[in-house]
C-alpha cells in the first residue's frame, strides 16, 4: 500500500531510492543518532543511507497497516525534513510503536508533532489500533517532550525494548484528539 497524507504543512509518503542524501541529513546526523532506538551507528555515507532505504522500500509492501516507514516532506517546497515509522515492538511484538526523526535544520518548527499527529489519525482510523506507544531515552527532552505535545501519556520507564532503558508514552485510540 502507498501511503501519502498530508497535513497542513506537511506531506507523508514513502521513501523513494532518490531520498538517499536527504535521508542522510536524518539518519547521518551526530545529533540524532544518538538517540535511535534500538541503538544504532550514524549512517556514514549516501551509498550506505540507499542501501538502507531500498532494504525499506522492498519491506514496505510487506507490513501490516498501519506498520511502515516515511518520509516527511514540506508541502511547499517537497524538501524532506523528517521521517515516520510504526512497527512492533520487540520482544513480544504486541505493542505498536509510533516513532518521529528530524534533521536537526528542521528542529524547533513543530513538524515532529504535526507529522506525527498525521500519522496517528491514520492509523487509529485505517489500522484497527487501540493504542501507540512512543520510546525515548530518558535524557532525550526533545523526544518527549513531542510525545507530551501529541498529548500521550507517560506509562514509566523500561528496559523491555531494544535492550535500552526507555520512557514509554502511550496514546489510546479513545483519547486521541486532532
Amino acid at each position: 500500500m502507498t501511503l501519502k497524507l498530508e497535513t497542513d504543512r506537511l506531506l507523508i509518503r514513502d521513501w523513494e531510492e532518490d531520498d538517499a542524501d536527504a535521508a542522510l541529513e536524518i539518519f547521518g546526523s551526530a545529533d540524532v543518532a544518538p538517540w535511535l532506538s534500538p541503538a544504532i551507528d550514524k549512517v556514514p555515507d549516501a551509498a550506505t543511507m540507499r542501501m538502507i532505504l531500498q532494504s525499506w522500500i522492498e519491506a514496505q509492501p510487506n507490513f501490516v497497516v498501519p506498520a511502515g516507514r516515511w518520509a516527511v516532506a514540506r508541502r511547499d517546497d517537497g524538501e524532506i525534513v523528517g521521517a515516520l515509522l510504526i512497527r512492533l515492538l520487540p520482544p513480544y511484538e504486541e505493542d505498536l510503536e509510533i516513532g518521529w526523526q528530524l534533521r536537526p535544520s528542521a528542529w524547533g518548527n513543530g513538524y515532529a508533532t504535526e507529522a506525527s499527529r498525521g500519522l496517528m489519525r491514520w492509523a487509529f482510523k485505517e489500522g484497527d489500533v487501540d493504542e501507540l506507544f512512543a520510546v525515548a531515552r530518558p535524557n532525550n527532552k526533545r523526544a518527549i517532550a513531542t510525545a507530551k505535545r501529541l498529548g500521550m501519556q507517560w506509562v514509566g520507564e523500561t528496559d523491555k525494548y531494544y535492550d535500552l532503558n526507555l520512557q514509554v508514552y502511550r496514546m489510546r485510540a479513545s483519547e486521541f484528539s486532532t
